[in-house]
């Protein structure tokens, strides 16, 4: 697969991730302005739906990781990436604590994000297997390393404690970040068969699809996920927020 079809296809599959996540938090805002009952939209189905979104930005953030460092990284694109990453977790963590100091957001997705990727320079080196074994062991002792140590909240975010932290968006470093490591150990080993990859430069869109206003715009959903995750909520929060106001005077 060349590298236009390999980042085309994780950029095709992030769009899907970034719809999926409007979605869900569309039904999240209904549940937090009361329009649907709350604990729908945080349990059940709901819930795996969230998780699955989660699980699905980090592991194809650990593809993208290793597709763009496999040939040698960029330190100087690479530390914009990290700023770039740092700085928006940081503008979350402050516009929700002057939204709500209880239940900010101190180590959500993009803060993981941040820390994944520092880890990636760390890992992304050793065999896939090993990778891979990581991965596995974070989600297998995780269990056997909870305590109640870890409850402030500079602690928590290692994912070690237990109970709520508070936040309406917490991905815990343990065991989440097993999905952006799988994502590089897979990577490695699905993109180096034959040296080519296991898909053909025949990638699922002709050229005359390629070129469609609606393909054009999904892709650039999957290229600009970050710049979507910064705006969606203020808009969806607006638009619920509006319709309250005229139609439920």
């Amino acid at each position: 697969m060349s590298s236009f079809n390999r980042s085309q296809l994780i950029d095709g599959l992030r769009a899907i991730a970034v719809l999926a996540m409007i979605v869900y938090h569309f039904a999240w805002d209904l549940g937090f302005f009361n329009i649907v009952d709350p604990f729908i939209v945080n349990s059940g189905w709901w819930k795996i739906f969230a998780i699955s979104i989660g699980s699905s930005f980090l592991f194809l953030s650990g593809i993208s990781f290793w597709l763009s460092a496999y040939g040698g990284i960029n330190f100087r694109k690479f530390t914009k990436r990290v700023l770039i990453l740092i700085s928006a977790a940081l503008l979350v963590s402050l516009g929700t604590y002057q939204a709500d100091t209880d239940t900010f957001v101190f180590f959500g997705i993009l803060h993981l994000l941040s820390a994944c990727t520092l880890l990636g320079l760390l890992i992304y080196k050793m065999p896939s297997a090993l990778i891979i074994l990581i991965g596995l062991s974070i989600i297998i002792f995780e269990p056997y390393l909870i305590s109640d140590f870890y409850e402030p909240k500079y602690l928590a975010w290692t994912g070690l404690f237990s109970g709520s932290t508070g936040s309406v968006d917490f991905y815990g470093f343990i065991p989440w970040s097993s999905a952006y490591i799988f994502g590089i150990g897979l990577s490695k080993i699905i993109f180096k068969i034959n040296g080519k990859g296991i898909w053909t430069n025949n990638f699922l869109f002709s050229n005359t699809r390629k070129n469609s206003v609606l393909i054009k715009t999904f892709f650039w959903l999957g290229r600009n996920s970050l710049l979507i995750y910064l705006i969606h909520q203020p808009i969806l929060i607006g638009i619920i927020y509006t319709y309250m106001k005229i139609f439920m005077l």
